[in-house]
Parts: structure tokens; sequence; C-alpha cells
């Protein structure tokens, strides 16, 4: 069962690599939150240092302005994302061929060249992967809704109060939908080592022992050095 363990370790650790292909959700909701928390100091300013016996709204516009620039800058970088991230099966292929082409010919995996065992943990991986980056259409999603809000708003007549009272009604929404994202991704990654057992199990632990070659316990670590499993184990630990 050792090399069983070790193959599902091999395949945490290649999921890392293909994710490091593909543009991450991390930044984007980094990005997401930001902006959030830059608008609302913008307009408690512009509220705060703004006076206009002519203007009905008491904001200044030049806040207005910035904030429907800086919500057009968060949705081109919630488009790069989307484009580059795992959500497209073309760069999320791309992504998984690459990297295991590169262990196959480093011979680093302890799920060998069968072809059959090949093609699940592609199947596996494109399944995970387009899982795990489920945040980034649900983060496109309000971000888009917000440049609508935003934008138009600011060309036209940055003076009235429609942005700053709609815009801020999306970030309930925008929550419970992160909330719900987190759950089912900790459910799948619950079930992710079920999957891996089924697919990999059995047969394959059977073949792996037989097999057994004391070169394939060696890995690559987070550093790029060459280890031994225990060795990589006792660094998981101590990080």
């Amino acid at each position: 069962m050792t090399n069983g363990y070790l193959t599902y370790l091999d395949y945490l650790e290649l999921r890392r690599r293909v994710e490091k292909r593909l543009a991450s959700g991390n930044w984007l909701l980094l990005h997401t939150f930001i902006f959030t928390i830059g608008a609302t100091v913008l307009g408690i300013y512009g509220f705060q240092t703004y006076y206009n016996p002519f203007d009905y709204f008491y904001v200044d516009p030049t806040m207005g302005h910035i904030v429907g620039l800086w919500s057009g800058i968060l949705l081109l970088h919630g488009l790069w994302s989307y484009w580059y991230s795992g959500v497209r099966s073309t760069q999320r292929n791309e992504a998984i061929e690459r990297e295991m082409r590169k262990h196959i010919e480093a011979d680093d995996m302890y799920l060998g060249e069968d072809p059959k065992n090949l093609f699940r943990l592609h199947g596996l991986l494109n399944k995970d992967l387009r899982k795990r980056a489920n945040i980034i259409p649900t983060l496109v999603f309000f971000i888009f809704l917000n440049a609508v809000i935003w934008i138009p708003w600011a060309i036209n007549d940055a003076h009235s109060p429609y942005a700053w009272t709609n815009a801020p009604i999306l970030i309930l929404p925008l929550l419970l939908a992160l909330a719900w994202n987190m759950w089912r991704k900790e459910q799948h990654e619950a079930h992710l080592q079920d999957q891996m057992e089924q697919l990999f199990g059995g047969q394959l632990v059977q073949e792996n022992e037989d097999d057994y070659d004391p070169e394939r316990e060696k890995r690559l670590s987070e550093s790029e050095e060459l280890v031994t499993i225990d060795e990589y184990m006792m660094k998981r630990k101590r990080s």
C-alpha cells in the first residue's frame, strides 16, 4: 500500500505543477477584495472632503471616475484570468499534457508508463482542475455586473448616487457565492482520495510493489532538489 500512497502524493504534486501553468483564481479574488475596500475608502473620502451647494449628492465625482476606471481594470483582470485558467478545456489540457510529458520522460511517477493508467490520470486531472477553477467564473460574473454599474455611470453622470448606492448590493451575494464555492471545493477534495483509490488502486498497487525500484522513490521537492520520499514527507511536515 505504500506505493499506492506515493502515487496519491505524486498526483497532488503533479496537480500543483499543472496549476502553476494556469491563471490562479487567488490573485483575482485578492484583487476583488482590494477593489471593494478601496472603493469604500474612496467613497468615504469623497464624501468627507467634497462640498458643492449646487450638487445634490455630496461625493466628489473624481472618486467616482477613479472607481469606474478601476472597475474596468478589474474586469480586464477577470477576463484574462478566465481565458488562461483551468476553466477553459484548451488551456487545461495543454497544461496537463506538458506537465505529464515532462514527468513521463523523467520517469518519476509511480503510475509508470501504462497507457491505461496515464489516460485515467489525464481524465482525473482534467475533471479535478476544472472543478478547482470554478471560483473564477463566479468572480467574473460579479465583476462584470460591477463594471456594468460603475463604468457607464462614471462616463455619463458621476454626480448622481446611482453607483455608490447600487454597487454595494453585490457584496452579500458575492460572499454567499464564494462560501458555496469553498464548501463545494472541500467536498470535492474529500472525494478525491476515494477516486484515486478506485482508479489507481488494486492491481496497480500490486504491480508497483512487484516492480519496486528504490531509485523511483526519488522525486522533485518544491525547491527543485532530488529527495527521497521520507525526506519529502519530513519537509512537508516541517512546513
